[in-house]
């Protein structure tokens, strides 16, 4: 048998982009710390899913994106989401058999180790450090991983 080595990345690139959309769209200021990481969150499953597709190519310029939309430190979530997603293709194997409770957990301390290296950069850089709202996007992005899988999963398919 043959594995299908076809490698779509059409649905990579505008999941991304639809991604990057959301996380610039303005909020209110009661919902804004409560906005997940939408375009890590992406990557996150374009890792686990299809590494060959955008794998740390997407993490690293998907961070440059993030970098310039946010008027921060360049590199600073490059770095991050670089070596999260990492993290999370080197898991890919085991979070691909894990039921959805236990995906949006080890989502979560990926999401929350994203936010430790942005805390650092920040640290390092004597940039002020943000308040407290910066570690609710770790739980929203939990909370809202299975349903963000299963919209990709099904745009995946296709």
């Amino acid at each position: 048998m043959m594995r299908d080595t076809r490698v779509r990345r059409m649905p990579v690139m505008l999941s991304a982009l639809a991604a990057l959309g959301l996380a610039i769209l303005p909020l209110p200021d009661l919902l804004d710390p409560l906005r997940p990481d939408f375009l890590v969150l992406v990557v996150y499953y374009w890792s686990i899913e299809q590494p060959q597709a955008g794998g740390l190519s997407l993490a690293f310029f998907s961070g440059l994106a993030l970098d310039v939309v946010g008027g921060v430190v360049l590199g600073q979530h490059a770095l991050a989401l670089t070596l999260t997603a990492a993290w999370a293709t080197h898991l890919r194997l085991r979070l691909r058999v894990f039921s959805v409770l236990s995906q949006s957990l080890t989502v979560f301390a990926l999401l929350t180790a994203y936010q430790f290296v942005l805390f650092w950069v920040d640290g390092a850089t004597g940039n002020p450090v943000t308040a407290f709202g910066r570690w609710l996007a770790p739980i929203t992005g939990a909370l809202i991983w299975p349903l963000l899988a299963r919209t990709l999963s099904r745009l995946h398919e296709r």
